[in-house]
């Protein structure tokens, strides 16, 4: 029931899809890729490089009191954490582990506070991305004439948004009691995990142990003001440059467009690709983006180039360079016993 719950969304933006390219000259989208513009299609790509080189230097102003760490490392880091965000179906959690696991190796650091100090990173980004979804829903709905379908998902996405961000707020704010330790209780027949603890009693104290001391140190590194001011501030940026690539494309085939409406639609995008069953949101962010630019008055041609493309972009660096990141990690990492605490 859950899984349907989530193709739902997905279902509307294909068949809303298809209604769109239903009519889409494809000899108008061969004669605007004939036409473009090299400066501005080289700055598109460049934001996306920036995209990569600010969330790096959040992540390492992040980790700066507990490790000093060398920036390329780190970039590899990132980059191979986002090749498995994008492998990763729905929302593309993967890559929080994984980079917490390189870096946690390469340092000689526990897990479990390195991990803490990856979900702080990722506190700001997706902080940020609340905001932004909420500002866009309301522009949207307020402003943009959209199919039926279509409203009821972006209200819905509206009103989760919501909720989601009001429970961050709660459990960043207030002390973390609770023992979700008894929720993995049944990973304890299993024969890789009974093996290393003496009774299940002691894996749901470890468990627990884990996660308060990765709570412990996430909602330190959150509430602390520098990290508040220069985390938002970077966050910022990050975002801007992710806008700056569409924004750019458009100036590349020639056509301007209201920086707003690029920030409303690459914003509900991601969020209606999080929320998707496929891994990385990969064909439903790129039809969304399609939809609304469309909806908002951009030929649909165009539309559909823009969109494909500024994903083909970052699919080059989240795949291609990410992937290339991941076997050097993996080719230069050394040997070492887990540590987690």
């Amino acid at each position: 029931m859950k899984r349907l719950l989530k193709f739902i969304p997905t279902a509307i933006v294909l068949v809303l899809l298809i209604w769109v390219l239903w009519d889409i000259n494809f000899f108008e989208v061969y004669e605007l890729i004939a036409n473009v513009n090299p400066l501005w299609f080289f700055l598109a790509v460049f934001s996306s490089v920036m995209v990569f080189v600010v969330w790096n230097l959040r992540c390492q102003y992040i980790f700066n009191p507990y490790i000093k760490g060398d920036f390329k490392f780190f970039m590899h880091v990132l980059l191979a954490g986002s090749f498995f965000n994008t492998v990763t179906p729905g929302a593309g959690i993967g890559g929080e582990p994984f980079r917490a696991h390189f870096l946690a190796k390469k340092y000689k650091k526990p897990h479990s506070k390195v991990l803490a100090y990856v979900l702080g990173d990722s506190f700001f980004k997706i902080s940020v991305l609340f905001c932004l979804v909420i500002f866009s829903v309301f522009f949207v709905l307020i402003y943009v004439k959209i199919p039926g379908p279509l409203k009821i998902t972006l209200e819905v996405i509206l009103i989760s948004v919501f909720l989601i961000f009001s429970l961050i707020l709660f459990f960043l704010f207030k002390q973390f009691r609770i023992k979700p330790g008894i929720l993995f209780k049944k990973l304890y027949f299993f024969e890789f995990v009974s093996k290393r603890f003496e009774s299940e009693k002691h894996f749901v104290s470890f468990i627990n142990k884990v996660i308060h001391r990765i709570s412990k140190v996430f909602r330190k590194v959150v509430v602390n003001k520098n990290n508040l001011f220069v985390g938002f501030i970077l966050t910022i940026f990050f975002w801007l440059f992710n806008f700056l690539i569409a924004y750019f494309l458009f100036l590349s085939f020639g056509h301007h467009v209201n920086f707003v409406f690029v920030l409303v639609v690459v914003t509900l995008a991601e969020i209606v690709g999080a929320i998707s069953i496929f891994p990385g949101g990969v064909g439903v962010i790129e039809g969304s983006m399609t939809l609304l630019y469309s909806a908002m008055g951009i030929p649909p041609p165009l539309a559909l180039l823009v969109s494909f493309l500024s994903r083909m972009i970052y699919y080059f660096f989240s795949l291609f360079i990410g992937g290339m990141s991941l076997v050097y990690l993996r080719k230069n990492s050394s040997k070492g016993k887990r540590n987690f605490f």
